[in-house]
């Protein structure tokens, strides 16, 4: 479910590159995406399981408390184990890209702005999954 919504995310990206920023080469609108889409996937897999690490902590230490609070549907959603990796990082590749994107068309071509722009929100959005693996689960690698 989660390589196929990062598929999904890519294809919009697709779409943008295609019709709205005229990058007219077919070779990068469709490979690049193709890697990031396997990249994002990574990222969204790394804040998925501390996420779940982390839970798995709550559940084990809460197991015996009787009590409940009711959430509304909103809260069960947002916090639903698949959603919460795709609400962090989809909006940080989105405004990576579009910044990027931006500011590198100032000086550069379509394509060349389209590859520098896809490749760094892919970066950075990778390393914002470490980042949150590391301080959020605190998992400790050896």
């Amino acid at each position: 479910m989660l390589f196929g919504a990062c598929g999904l995310f890519q294809v919009f990206f697709i779409f943008v590159a295609q019709y709205l920023l005229n990058v007219g080469n077919h070779l990068v609108v469709i490979l690049i995406p193709i890697g990031a889409t396997v990249a994002l996937f990574f990222g969204v897999v790394i804040i998925f399981e501390s996420f779940a690490q982390v839970e798995r902590k709550k559940k084990l230490k809460s197991q015996f408390s009787k009590s409940r609070q009711k959430t509304s549907k909103i809260q069960k959603f947002l916090h639903f184990p698949i959603v919460r990796p795709l609400i962090i990082t989809f909006p940080i590749f989105t405004i990576l890209f579009f910044s990027t994107y931006g500011i590198c068309y100032t000086f550069l071509n379509n394509i060349m702005s389209f590859l520098i722009a896809e490749n760094l929100a892919t970066l950075v959005s990778l390393l914002i999954a470490n980042f949150i693996e590391k301080k959020y689960a605190k998992i400790q690698r050896i």
